[in-house]
């Protein structure tokens, strides 16, 4: 596989491909650090809307320079799709991450590849037979940190919730695979941001409260990582396919895993590394699998 890997790309852009996606990954990872912190105080759609309030800020400038603002009638069910679905699932994620340990959080993010299989056959989509095994084993591996879990440290509901928005996460995906043939990268990922500012105060700004200095700060850092998440996961993809680095994005349950244990003393158990182990192998092959198409 490493000689595969080598003859396909110089080495030089692989490993540069490796370290964006890891750096990604670790800033993902910081930034749910920081939504986790202010989740103690404030409102999951306030943290949320200063994730996409920044990256919008940084994103518009650039916008208004190309004009690229124009999106064609055909792709406004994707775009309306894809943006729902997404910040909708994102708002899961903030919610969620407050009652479970980081690492099962972050985990759960990287499920969505299992379910975007099962949403292509439910719409009648042709999917082929070895697909849906590597999605059964993921969600084999799921059960596994469910039904092991004995000390109760990890409530099943929470973990549902959180995989309804990996859910939503895979049909953000699809929708965005439709997006990408007719629009540029810049344009879906201003809008993503732009939906993403306005949906939050829409729906719940009566929850939300004026943050003090330190949550203010937490906000400033969620947004910040939030914004470098975006940036390096650009470069990473722009220097090699995503069926090379995809596997590298679960570098983000190491990290995760190291965070929990140092900041809330919770040491994932051996049970979630062997649940974790089948899903990242699951997620490994379809992505190999969906390359050779």
């Amino acid at each position: 596989y490493t000689l595969s890997l080598h003859d396909a790309l110089p080495i030089s852009l692989y490993h540069k491909a490796i370290v964006f996606m890891t750096s990604a990954y670790l800033s993902i990872t910081m930034m749910n650090v920081f939504v986790k912190m202010a989740s103690d105080t404030l409102p999951a759609s306030e943290t949320l809307f200063s994730r996409f309030l920044l990256g919008l800020l940084f994103l518009f400038p650039f916008m208004m320079k190309d004009r690229d603002f124009s999106v064609e009638k055909s792709q406004w069910k994707f775009l309306i799709l894809r943006n729902l679905a997404g910040v909708s699932s994102m708002l899961i994620n903030f919610y969620v991450v407050k009652f479970l340990p980081l690492s099962i959080s972050i985990l759960l993010i990287n499920t969505s590849a299992l379910f975007i299989p099962v949403l292509l056959l439910i719409f009648r989509q042709k999917t082929p037979f070895n697909v849906l095994i590597c999605s059964v084993l993921g969600f084999i591996g799921v059960s596994i940190i469910l039904l092991t879990n004995h000390n109760n440290a990890v409530d099943p509901l929470y973990v549902l919730i959180g995989l309804s928005g990996a859910l939503l996460t895979a049909m953000a995906y699809i929708s965005l695979q439709e997006l990408n043939k007719h629009n540029s990268p810049k344009n879906i990922v201003f809008y993503f941001h732009l939906i993403g500012t306005l949906i939050p105060p829409i729906f719940f700004f009566h929850q939300w409260k004026i943050p003090n200095l330190p949550e203010l700060g937490l906000l400033l850092f969620v947004g910040i990582f939030g914004l470098i998440f975006q940036l390096l996961l650009t470069r990473a993809f722009k220097h090699a396919p995503a069926n090379v680095i995809t596997p590298f994005a679960f570098t983000g349950v190491i990290f995760s895993s190291l965070c929990d244990w140092l900041i809330w003393d919770n040491v994932p158990t051996l049970y979630f590394w062997i649940g974790a182990f089948v899903i990242i192998v699951s997620v490994s092959l379809l992505t190999k699998i969906q390359a050779k198409k």
